[in-house]
């Protein structure tokens, strides 16, 4: 099984970049063939501006993976504009794929802003997602490192489901 983890993120501090190298941990442990992506490396830029060879390369990585993790911070209760770029760039062959979603947000009440990017993904490329997601919060972080127990053991169940389920949808 290849699994795509985007950390769409550009925060030099991000948070949903920590939950998805924890995640890509849990899911590399099971020998699941992991391409780890990280949005502050990229050179992404509007699509009616230019698509740059690192979008090229990540159009193909898409295509060829299985499954797709995606990380996203909350901005204005939805997505930022470079995972925005990336969902309209580079997912055209996201079609039907199965993925999931881990997000760090400032407070507790931004929970529903993932609904925003499992609309996109489910209508615009009828995408199938793991009924779960992983929330954290500023509180569940110590510095770099999360330290809420309680996400960990979701982001335990979260690997162990994403594995199971989607193992299954690629047979």
């Amino acid at each position: 099984m290849k699994t795509l983890i985007i950390s769409s993120s550009l925060s030099k501090n991000s948070r949903s970049f920590i939950l998805c190298k924890e995640i890509s941990k849990r899911l590399t442990e099971k020998d699941i063939e992991i391409e780890f992506v990280d949005a502050r490396n990229l050179d992404i830029k509007p699509c009616h501006i230019q698509i740059t060879d690192c979008m090229k390369d990540l159009i193909l990585k898409v295509a060829e993976t299985d499954n797709i993790i995606i990380g996203m911070g909350v901005h204005c209760y939805s997505i930022n504009d470079a995972l925005k770029i990336i969902l309209d760039t580079c997912f055209g062959k996201a079609i039907s794929k199965f993925f999931g979603i881990a997000c760090a947000a400032g407070g507790e009440k931004s929970y529903l802003s993932t609904q925003h990017l499992t609309q996109i993904c489910m209508n615009e490329w009828r995408m199938i997602q793991l009924p779960r997601v992983v929330y954290a919060t500023s509180k569940d972080f110590e510095g770099d490192r999360l330290v809420n127990k309680d996400v960990i053991e979701r982001i335990d169940v979260f690997s162990e489901e994403f594995y199971k389920i989607g193992s299954k949808l690629i047979s």
